[in-house]
């Protein structure tokens, strides 16, 4: 079962023709809502002293008081407010997971370019690697993988070195911001060309998720944007609807708790429909487990 983590207030800020919009969060609930019964959870902030686990006091500072400057993250009124609610929904999918569900948080802003000093890319703090932090410290054993078109540079710099934990990213290369066309330690990057077919892609995938399976985490953590979608107007990938499903599939195949957190995809007209393919492809997988389940008790 798949619950998502919303709260209207991710509609509240706004930045006139920023790719980073609420209409992409509004027209994704809406999809959901007109496809299915799906349940919507509703997050709290996080505290201040979660942020700490990852990011500097400095940074947390500069965001508390609108200090900063960043063409990409604009100092938006109360925007330490909705960062510190995108990182606590991000914390409460993470919960859901730990109950044997699937949590996905739909939050804004997103969070994997935020490294241990710094913003950028759209974000201002690391949600993920914050809900990753949390598990690491009651010793679960964690996997992350982010399937964001862009290379989670932030998240990198945070998880490198840490014990327990490894990222995974499959992104375009060359693209913003100029990381991951190497592995190294705990973190395996897998770029990809421009212009490059979905099999290709998915052939990265599948020795991703091998060495996911190898590790042997107890959860996955998924920094998912669907910037790879052939219609995304900030890069150059070419993921159909059918992809998305496939890839949904293909992880929650792994067997292992999950949780999902949102991170880019610009196409308004078509996210919607792009993460129904993928929780569909998720769901696929659980309807056949319990399908067996009952065999089993029958």
């Amino acid at each position: 079962m798949i619950e998502f983590v919303y709260s209207e207030e991710f509609l509240k800020y706004k930045e006139e023709s920023h790719p980073e919009s609420p209409e992409r969060i509004e027209r994704i609930v809406n999809y959901l809502c007109r496809k299915g019964n799906f349940k919507f959870v509703k997050p709290e902030p996080c505290k201040e002293e979660d942020l700490y686990l990852v990011h500097s006091y400095e940074l947390v500072k500069k965001v508390k008081e609108n200090n900063f400057f960043d063409p990409d993250c604009p100092n938006i009124k109360d925007i330490f407010y909705y960062a510190c609610l995108s990182v606590g929904a991000s914390i409460k999918a993470s919960e859901i997971s730990l109950e044997g569900k699937i949590g996905f948080s739909l939050g804004r802003p997103p969070g994997h370019h935020a490294g241990k000093n710094n913003l950028g890319g759209f974000c201002y703090f690391n949600n993920i690697a914050i809900a990753v932090k949390k598990l690491l410290l009651k010793n679960y054993k964690v996997a992350v993988l982010d399937i964001d078109g862009h290379h989670g540079n932030g998240t990198e710099e945070i998880l490198k070195d840490e014990e327990n934990v490894i990222y995974v990213s499959i992104h375009q290369f060359p693209a913003y911001p100029g990381t991951g066309k190497y592995s190294f330690e705990n973190c395996y990057n897998f770029p990809v060309p421009p212009f490059s077919s979905s099999k290709k892609y998915i052939e990265k995938l599948d020795i991703a998720l091998e060495i996911i399976k190898n590790f042997s985490p107890d959860i996955i953590a998924v920094s998912c944007g669907f910037d790879t979608f052939r219609e995304d107007p900030l890069l150059q990938l070419s993921l159909t609807e059918t992809d998305y499903y496939i890839i949904g599939k293909k992880i929650n195949n792994l067997g292992k708790k999950i949780f999902l957190i949102l991170e880019g995809g610009y196409n308004i007209f078509k996210i919607g429909n792009l993460i129904y393919c993928f929780i569909s492809g998720f769901n696929s997988v659980i309807k056949k487990r319990e399908g067996n389940d009952r065999e089993k008790i029958d």
